[in-house]
């Protein structure tokens, strides 16, 4: 009977988690900018005086203004530093991982933000956007309220329809519903790679795409997506929030 018990337990976890995967580590665009320009092949490497940071990641480096890339690019010398990676600031008012739903408070400001409404997703694609504060470097918002984001939710919508096939959620320490599609262009609070991993574990959505940035690259978090079998961009190569749009038409096509 227990042993019933384990495996039954064992098999809802695995049906709870996407059947697709796919996370998108958006980089800085100056990353990419400067590989074209040393590529070039009328550039004079020595002419150029960069100071980068190496945060070791492996075979690759992150420095926190450039994004990810690797040393072997570069034909210059680079401060390297012994952090692992990148890491997300610690809360100082309120610890991001003790928010809870407290019934004896009259009214408590983080009452069920931290946790996935649970209703089935009857979606053809969900789409997780990253709308913490870090994205403002990675998809800055335009005077007129546009962004990258906006641009890829806005052309999935003319196949799948906004919150119909094609479910869009907004997180940072919270995950909720998207109301409208522009709203996936605030950049406000903070996020963590380990709620990311609770929410995915308990999605029921077929195909999951999670946009976030190169901040999230955690070693943690990444063997926990492949774990799931799931793709990463964006960890190997830098991957631009202006690529994002090039890739609509690939994910449209399963909404038909």
């Amino acid at each position: 009977m227990k042993k019933f018990i384990v495996l039954l337990l064992l098999s809802t976890n695995v049906l709870a988690a996407p059947q697709n995967l796919e996370v998108w580590l958006l980089s800085n665009p100056k990353v990419t900018q400067l590989l074209e320009l040393l590529n070039r092949p009328d550039f004079k490497k020595q002419a150029l005086t960069v100071k980068l940071e190496c945060q070791a990641m492996g075979d690759y480096c992150f420095d926190p203004q450039f994004g990810l890339y690797k040393q072997d690019d570069l034909n210059f010398n680079v401060k390297v530093s012994d952090d692992t990676g990148p890491s997300i600031p610690s809360g100082k008012s309120v610890d991001r991982d003790l928010i809870s739903c407290d019934s004896s408070n009259y009214f408590d400001v983080f009452c069920g933000k931290a946790k996935l409404e649970a209703k089935p997703s009857k979606s053809v694609i969900d789409v997780w956007v990253d709308t913490s504060s870090s994205m403002r470097e990675y998809d800055h918002t335009t005077p007129d309220g546009s962004c990258h984001r906006k641009s890829l939710i806005t052309k999935l919508d003319q196949s799948c329809g906004f919150n119909q096939k094609l479910n869009v959620m907004m997180f940072d320490t919270s995950i909720k519903q998207a109301g409208e599609i522009s709203s996936v262009c605030n950049n406000q609070g903070l996020n963590d790679y380990k709620k990311l991993m609770d929410w995915i574990e308990r999605s029921d959505a077929k195909s999951l795409i999670i946009i976030t940035d190169i901040n999230e690259y955690h070693k943690e978090f990444t063997d926990y997506v492949e774990s799931k079998h799931g793709k990463i961009r964006g960890d190997k190569e830098p991957f631009r929030a202006s690529q994002m749009i090039e890739l609509a038409d690939q994910l449209a096509k399963s909404c038909k």
